[in-house]
């Protein structure tokens, strides 16, 4: 099969209007987004079902996608995806041993607007250069109505997570499990509930509109936060509080004092800094992928890290010390709270157990129960 046959034109208007011209992959609609780019060399489908790109445009750094084809259980969510890609190649004669179906059928049945046959290194390059922006994937060329294409991207806001609106409490029983975790849903993914039932965990996850009173309720041994939103997607309401960021911190700051140990992973590390009185900023391009570099402070031990957020912590609240730091920019990449029974990650901690774990993040959580 030759990936050009039938295939569409297609073109990436960015909000300072630059044009590049490809091929359509995927749906066929418009998609609107913050034009991000991503390292990592596979697991194209996890980053496409990554809630914390839930409303990103994603290019890939890597020439050559869609080799391996996809399946039914490499999804980190199922119904959040990213609003775009953006591609060089991708492989029409996928082989492996667990494919299931080729990435065009994937993103048609996701409704996943793409684009391929473009100079991904070269937008990548722009985007770490000049930083994230908007950007618009069309089947409509830009030449004939940018005026009214640009208008529409600068007009574009994103949209309130679909997790915020989330109400059902899902438990994901295991057998002969040692402890109770309780997941408060920030958009989450679902390689963290497989590591901690893995670790003999049951979970329950629970809305984000849950109250200190109602999770506890949950009888947990122990909580983590997890999600990947970024600050400005849930600035928005609650039925019970005007805002989202003061909702979700009022209820962490309780969580924290609680005696019950807690993890914030991504954006729960977030969340917890600015609940103790921290500061959250966006950075300039965000660290996306899975060769992350991190260096653990206590040990001196650096290790690669897979990772995918637009915020890091800047101002470190006082109660909390630095574990962590990225080993490139020196920026937050993990907090302790010693006065409480609290840790948190900026980066997605290793699921494998034994001698593959190289960070131990869910081992030394789970210490802290009892």
């Amino acid at each position: 099969m030759d990936i050009f046959n039938n295939a569409q034109k297609a073109w990436l208007l960015l909000e300072d209007g630059t044009v590049y011209e490809g091929y359509g992959l995927g749906s066929s609609e418009d998609a609107i987004g913050e034009l991000v780019f991503n390292t990592s060399v596979v697991g194209f489908q996890e980053i496409l079902t990554d809630p914390a790109n839930a409303n990103n445009i994603v290019v890939e750094t890597f020439p050559l996608t869609g080799n391996y084809g996809v399946n039914h259980e490499n999804d980190l969510h199922e119904s959040m995806t990213a609003r775009g890609w953006v591609i060089r190649e991708w492989c029409a004669q996928p082989s492996n041993f667990r494919c299931e179906g080729r990435i065009d059928e994937y993103l048609e049945n996701k409704k996943i607007s793409a684009i391929f046959d473009l100079d991904t290194r070269a937008i990548t390059r722009k985007v770490r250069d000049g930083g994230v922006q908007k950007a618009l994937i069309t089947r409509s060329n830009p030449r004939e109505n940018k005026e009214a294409l640009m208008a529409k991207i600068k007009a574009w806001q994103p949209p309130t997570p679909v997790w915020v609106n989330y109400n059902e409490k899902v438990t994901f029983e295991k057998l002969d499990a040692k402890y109770s975790v309780t997941m408060v849903n920030y958009g989450i993914r679902n390689d963290i509930i497989k590591a901690l039932m893995a670790r003999d965990c049951k979970v329950t996850v629970v809305p984000a509109s849950y109250t200190e009173k109602q999770i506890m309720e949950t009888n947990p041994d122990a909580i983590v936060l997890c999600g990947g939103a970024g600050l400005e997607t849930i600035r928005t309401d609650y039925a019970q509080q005007e805002n989202a960021i003061d909702a979700a911190q009022e209820t962490v700051a309780a969580l924290m004092k609680s005696g019950v140990p807690v993890l914030g992973i991504d954006f729960g590390h977030q969340i917890m800094a600015l609940s103790m009185e921290g500061s959250v900023e966006k950075m300039h391009c965000g660290h996306r992928g899975a060769n992350c570099p991190v260096t653990e402070l206590k040990s001196g031990r650096t290790f690669i890290t897979s990772q995918n957020h637009g915020y890091i912590v800047k101002d470190i609240p006082e109660n909390a010390v630095l574990s962590h730091i990225n080993s490139n920019d020196k920026t937050c990449e993990g907090l302790e709270y010693p006065q409480m029974k609290a840790m948190s990650v900026q980066f997605i901690p290793e699921a494998e157990l034994g001698q593959k774990n190289f960070d131990g993040i869910y081992e030394r959580f789970l210490g802290l129960i009892g």
